[in-house]
């Protein structure tokens, strides 16, 4: 499976990490995706559930075998959205290819 289809990926039950953010106290949260709705990831942690707005921020994921940093801001749709957008971007060449 090719990395850069992440983004039309199914988000829930994968490995995420916040490496960047506009609020630092969210930097390094790290778990499960557990829940996703239009603007935000629900990440179980080991502190228990936490929610975590996708836009302005960057999340590390495990996704075919590699490790990647994806922008909040290209996954900040609805989950369904989000797959159909994310195949057009693909097509179009707008997301990097690694």
């Amino acid at each position: 499976m090719r990395p850069e289809l992440v983004i039309a990926h199914e988000w829930i039950g994968l490995n995420v990490e916040v490496v960047k953010s506009v609020n630092p106290c969210e930097v390094g949260i790290r778990g499960k995706v557990v829940d996703e709705t239009k603007n935000t990831l629900k990440i179980m942690t080991e502190k228990g559930l936490k929610t975590v707005i996708k836009k302005g921020r960057v999340f590390r994921v495990k996704f075919a075998g590699k490790l990647m940093d994806v922008s909040g801001d290209l996954i900040n749709f609805r989950p369904e959205e989000r797959i159909r957008r994310g195949l057009i971007l693909l097509k179009r060449g707008k997301v990097r290819r690694w």
